[in-house]
């Protein structure tokens, strides 16, 4: 499967989760790139993989950590933590705090950093590829 259509199944799975809501060109963008993140690191939409994704997102990409603050402030993605139950937060902020140091070592061994709003040409490369590219492990 290629990011492209890895991005196409995410967008289809998730689209009861991704709203349309009115954003500024920057919120678009950093979402993009977020979506695509998700994609290419292998993180659903849970909490936990939200929380995993931010890991990865400070350090495993070129984003960097101010960056990545004012893209999450200027989406009001905060707000989305809304969504979430009260069991949902209690099964997955544990399952998340207990698996934070590996998802650091992981995205800290990773061979380069992910290109965060560079990565048109990887669309139609296969997710296998760019996995091995980048060193990405996959958590199943």
């Amino acid at each position: 499967m290629t990011l492209r259509e890895g991005l196409d199944q995410y967008f289809a799975r998730n689209a009861a989760v991704l709203v349309d809501r009115e954003l500024s060109p920057e919120a678009q963008a950093f979402f993009r790139c977020h979506d695509v993140a998700h994609v290419v690191f292998g993180c659903d939409t849970s909490l936990y993989g939200e929380g995993t994704l931010k890991l990865y997102t400070l350090f495993g990409t070129t984003l960097g950590f101010w960056k990545h603050l004012s893209g999450y402030s200027e989406a009001s993605a905060f707000a989305l933590f809304r969504q979430y139950s009260v069991a949902h937060l209690a099964k997955n902020i544990l399952r998340l705090l207990r698996s934070m140091p590996g998802t650091i070592l992981r995205a800290r061994q990773m061979s380069k950093p992910w290109p965060w709003d560079d990565h048109s040409r990887y669309m139609d490369r296969s997710l296998e590829e760019i996995r091995r590219e980048f060193n990405i492990p996959i958590e199943r």
